[in-house]
């Protein structure tokens, strides 16, 4: 297979990585900045600086991993030329040049996935089987939580200037940590925004917002409560879930997921320690090619992300980040 990745930051090397990985043996990437460590470009990779240039080779797909703000032009360029492609959450940091997207995928048959990879995390996985099996019965109540220190998550970067931080790239923590809406949609969708607040309450050196409390509701009415921020010390992403037969709770960095059910009947669930966050990164992207060699349905798609991305957008407008 041919792949174009565009844009080469921490997660676009990442997907150069696994992609390598994963055995597609005709790589090319294209990027503005004409800057590459010898790893890169001794490895016989096709490097264009020029987006024209690089279009004028034929792909079986294309990564999209540029920041946030630029995603809708190259999408728009990789399925007017009839590629598949991998688009990194989220889609967009607007609505107004996407609309025709699935429309486009649709007329030429293709596969676009969105990079949510909390999708293929085994204990989301079995949160949802439990979930569908009624396992949990009705649920009454949802509470969902992500933090994380910004200047933290790339210490050899200046995280002001990084796309997280700025109105101009795309940035904002509603944004930037979409995994959570997208993984409640997942989980509970179709999902309606009740409340959003929030706004810049830190001192962090950023034009966007590091706050953000999202009140939802999901299929049958269930409440769901959503917290977001970008100033924790010590990382935190959970999720709580309440319902006529028991409780779950999930910790995403302690790797730990439990039922707590009526009558005992209890289960503990640990990730082996053998597992890694790149796991994730190299399951959505077998469901990716495998979506394209096999024409099966994946399990992130376009339409799913859209309607995620329109929920972010509203909860950003509410908060006066938009």
């Amino acid at each position: 297979m041919k792949a174009l990745i565009i844009g080469l930051g921490s997660i676009g090397r990442r997907h150069l990585s696994n992609l390598d990985a994963l055995g597609v043996n005709s790589i090319s990437i294209f990027r503005n900045k004409n800057k590459l460590d010898s790893k890169i470009s001794d490895n016989g990779y096709e490097i264009f600086t020029n987006i024209n240039e690089a279009m004028r080779k034929k792909y079986d797909l294309i990564i999209i991993s540029n920041p946030t703000s630029l995603h809708d032009k190259y999408t728009k360029i990789a399925l007017d030329a009839k590629c598949n492609v991998y688009i990194e959450k989220p889609i967009s940091n607007k609505l107004d040049k996407i609309n025709n997207f699935i429309e486009v995928q649709k007329k030429y048959k293709l596969c676009v996935q969105v990079g949510c990879q909390l999708r293929f995390h085994p204990h989301l996985e079995k949160i949802r089987k439990w979930i569908k099996s009624n396992k949990i019965g009705k649920i009454y109540s949802v509470v969902s939580d992500v933090g994380e220190n910004l200047p933290d998550w790339h210490p050899w970067e200046d995280y002001t200037q990084s796309y997280a931080s700025r109105k101009d790239l795309g940035g904002g923590v509603i944004l930037t940590m979409i995994h959570e809406i997208d993984y409640l949609f997942w989980l509970f969708g179709p999902l309606k925004l009740q409340k959003a607040i929030g706004g810049k309450r830190s001192n962090l050196k950023i034009d966007v917002e590091d706050t953000a409390m999202l009140s939802l509701t999901g299929a049958k009415n269930v409440p769901i409560h959503l917290r977001m921020d970008y100033y924790r010390q010590t990382p935190s992403r959970t999720l709580n879930i309440v319902g006529e037969k028991g409780e779950i709770f999930w910790d995403y960095y302690k790797k730990k997921l439990s039922f707590s059910g009526v009558n005992n009947s209890n289960q503990n669930l640990k990730l082996d320690k053998n597992w890694d966050r790149n796991d994730l990164f190299i399951s959505i992207m077998k469901d990716f090619l495998n979506g394209i060699k096999l024409k099966k349905e994946i399990r992130s798609p376009l339409s799913d992300g859209l309607d995620v991305l329109k929920i972010a957008l509203e909860a950003k407008k509410e908060i006066g980040d938009l």
